[in-house]
């Protein structure tokens, strides 16, 4: 029922244009219920003529009193004025319950669009504020298939339903009605079997949505392993792997098609059982009337109209069955986007620093793992200092941790003990997109928009001059291969950048950093694609760009770190040790034991050059 309402809250504002419509889609049923009221003159009128045996009412009802009122009279020589008065008639309330109903479906399918295109934008503004936890939780094709199938799915509903079920109870009560004010025992043998066809559509709804919640989550492994097909296409072919990916697709998509046959086994069901009904419910309808008019209960022309708002009472009853199909399958879709809807978003208010960061970074007794069925902390119990101006170096294994801080002083994640401070006030009281704005993080695995090289170096403000652009292309050596490419800084890199190589892909990253200014830098590995002159021409450019700002560096080469102020060696989640780089020689620990690798690795190398 939840799920229901949050159907009808998607209209938000345009309700009010939905009410209108459903007042003229009543119009429109209204009028609608007139036109077998004309037809019953019409043939009275001819039975009394020719002299065809039946009863004749003496009272007719109100709405057949107003329609004589404003006929021309029925004469013997006044008949076909009286017939062309009744074709008339015919034709202006077709035309007045034609013209509401168009208007009626304008102004819902007008208000729809307006209301899905705000749901689209509220659903991707709320992930774009989602914290990086909740984001982990959902795959990626899983996240495209909400954003994208699920949100048609509703539109389809609250486009089309909404106004049909307005529609479908003015008919049935209107016609209910209608049928009561002539003939009290027919109109009750009319609807005898709408309680067995509402409990039947009840129960296709208890199906439907859950095989529709199957087949969903069926679509969603299908959606993410194309996703995740096309990201890694080159691995694929480079492995000679297409067959292998093209089995597993196919029996993705077997496991999709077995739970929508079962989809269209209970809908072939339903309808069968549906029309059954439907149809016994008219036959029904039809010999009553029969033996009403053969005792003179009714007239042939009440009986004509009286059948046709028999047939008008039961079709809303078939069309229930797709309005509450299409209600189970929004209801699932609804229900899968609020998984994402009622997850909290980041609380980005907080401590804003009106001139910027210092860089004083404390860390002290932290302690973080990603989620709670991790088996280790990523972080187990970290403690250091950094000051500010300084450039401290991380380096360790894979999994040591380097990595986590930079997220954990991003404020990506929050540690699960422990504090972190940052010029001497706790990280958790700063304002995270203000403290985002100030930190320049690089990322191993740089990450490129599918524009040009220069739109994707002033990402982050599109209002630098071209001279700022060329300055941090030049320290990032960006420069140095643009006159390579086709069109300069105006190539487009195609999508995450797959036509640069990963050291340019790399060097864009940091260029895009550098623009922002950023107060302290962190560097995650930033040129592990980068040869080693390259490099050492970035690390000479940066050491004047950073000068007095701090800035962490993560990487491998020792040649990268070893003029560091300090260097923090991670294993496992905790400090091994830390210290400069001939502090840390003077240990026979890991650090000394990576330097002697290295060292032997490129003598080793020089001797065969």
């Amino acid at each position: 029922m939840e799920n229901i309402y949050r159907l009808f809250r998607v209209l938000g504002k345009w309700k009010e244009q939905y009410l209108f419509a459903g007042m003229l889609l009543g119009v429109s049923s209204f009028v609608q219920m007139m036109e077998p009221k004309v037809l019953q003159i019409a043939i009275d009128q001819i039975v009394k003529h020719i002299g065809v045996g039946g009863r004749q009412l003496q009272e007719p009802d109100w709405l057949v009193q107003f329609f004589y009122t404003i006929l021309p009279s029925f004469d013997a020589e006044n008949l076909t004025k009286g017939m062309f008065g009744i074709g008339i008639l015919f034709i202006c309330l077709a035309l007045v319950r034609s013209l509401s109903y168009f208007v009626a479906g304008v102004i819902a399918a007008s208000s729809t669009e307006k209301a899905i295109k705000s749901l689209r934008d509220f659903f991707f503004q709320h992930i774009q504020a989602l914290p990086l936890r909740q984001i982990d939780k959902f795959p990626t094709g899983e996240m495209i298939q909400r954003c994208t199938g699920d949100i048609t799915t509703v539109r389809n509903f609250i486009g089309t339903q909404i106004t049909e079920v307005i529609r479908l109870i003015a008919l049935f009560f209107g016609a209910l009605i209608m049928m009561l004010s002539v003939h009290v025992s027919y109109a009750l043998i009319s609807i005898a079997l709408v309680p067995f066809i509402t409990i039947t559509a009840l129960f296709f709804f208890m199906k439907e949505k859950k095989v529709w919640d199957e087949h969903e989550k069926e679509q969603d492994k299908l959606t993410a392993i194309i996703q995740e097909n096309l990201n890694g296409i080159r691995v694929v072919q480079a492995f000679a792997k297409e067959d292998y990916e093209i089995e597993k697709f196919h029996q993705q998509n077997l496991a999709k098609r077995a739970v929508g046959l079962k989809h269209v086994a209970i809908h072939q069901w339903f309808w069968t059982y549906s029309d059954f009904l439907i149809n016994l419910q008219i036959a029904i309808s039809l010999v009553a009337g029969a033996y009403f008019s053969f005792a003179q209960q009714i007239s042939l022309g009440e009986f004509a109209s009286f059948f046709t708002y028999a047939v008008v009472v039961t079709w809303p009853m078939r069309k229930i069955g797709q309005v509450v199909s299409q209600m189970g399958m929004a209801t699932v879709a609804m229900e899968r986007m609020t998984e994402i809807i009622d997850a909290k978003e980041e609380d980005y208010e907080g401590y804003k620093p009106p001139n910027g960061i210092k860089g004083d970074i404390e860390f002290r007794n932290v302690v973080f793992k990603y989620t709670k069925e991790d088996e280790h902390n990523a972080l187990d119990g970290v403690s250091f200092n950094i000051k500010a101006g300084e450039k401290v170096a991380f380096m360790g294994g894979t999994g040591a941790g380097k990595s986590t801080i930079i997220a954990l002083l991003a404020r990506f994640y929050e540690p699960d003990s422990g504090e972190i401070f940052l010029d001497g006030k706790p990280l958790r009281e700063y304002s995270k997109s203000s403290l985002r704005s100030r930190l320049g993080i690089v990322h191993q695995k740089a990450f490129l928009f599918s524009t040009s090289v220069k739109e994707n170096i002033n990402f982050a403000n599109k209002a630098v001059s071209e001279e700022e652009i060329l300055e941090v292309a030049s320290i990032a050596t960006v420069a140095d291969f643009i006159p390579k490419l086709p069109n300069g800084y105006e190539t487009l890199v195609g999508e995450k950048g797959v036509s640069l190589s990963g050291g340019q892909k790399q060097r864009v990253a940091l260029a895009r950093t550098l623009l922002i200014k950023p107060d302290v830098l962190l560097l995650d590995d930033a040129t592990s694609a980068v040869d080693t002159e390259t490099e050492y021409k970035i690390q000479n450019a940066l050491q004047k760009r950073m000068e007095g700002k701090t800035a962490i560096i993560i990487a491998h080469r020792l040649t990268s770190i070893q003029n560091a102020d300090k260097i923090i060696v991670f294993k496992q989640g905790k400090i091994l040790e830390q210290g400069t780089h001939n502090e840390l020689l003077e240990h026979n620990k890991f650090y000394k034991k990576v330097y002697n690798l290295q060292v032997a690795l490129e003598t080793e190398i020089e001797d065969n050059l």
